[in-house]
């Protein structure tokens, strides 16, 4: 004849297995939020990182639309002294004029689309003609906290 603990002995290792349960479902529970709160600040880095390359290929861009400009060096004379307002011409707007425009608007849209963004234009390069376009914009670390990351690229005329 086999012998079964008494009832109560029963009912105490059941409460005790929900009790095991609950704590293993609440460790689960606590790790999925702690993944979407860590996708939530991927995810904004990654547009931080999409909007600096896109401003970086936008200024190449218009570099490339005024080729003038870009041999007189007046992209990279801008970028070191930004200006502080759009230049205001007719229709009929120098290379030069049409340079400084572009890169107030560049430096702009780095303002407006992240806190504490900025641009730099170098060159041109001695040994291949080169420019150089950085962007440096803050980011999110580990534990929260700052960074500041970049992206460049060579622009060759």
């Amino acid at each position: 004849m086999t012998h079964h603990g008494s009832a109560r002995a029963a009912r105490g290792v059941s409460l005790l297995e929900v009790m095991v349960a609950i704590v293993v479902f609440s460790l689960g529970l606590l790790g999925l939020a702690l993944m979407q709160i860590k996708g939530a600040q991927f995810g904004k880095e990654a547009g931080s990182r999409t909007h600096a390359i896109l401003q970086a290929r936008s200024i190449a861009d218009a570099m490339r639309a005024n080729p003038s400009a870009v041999s007189l060096g007046s992209y990279t004379t801008y970028a070191a002294a930004p200006p502080t307002a759009l230049v205001s011409c007719a229709s009929n707007c120098t290379s030069d004029q049409v340079a400084s425009n572009d890169v107030y608007v560049w430096l702009q849209r780095l303002k407006a689309e992240a806190a504490g963004s900025s641009g730099t234009i170098a060159g041109p390069s001695s040994v291949t003609g080169a420019y150089t376009v950085t962007v440096t914009w803050s980011g999110q670390g580990a534990a929260g906290t700052s960074t500041s990351d970049s992206y460049s690229f060579d622009y060759l005329p």
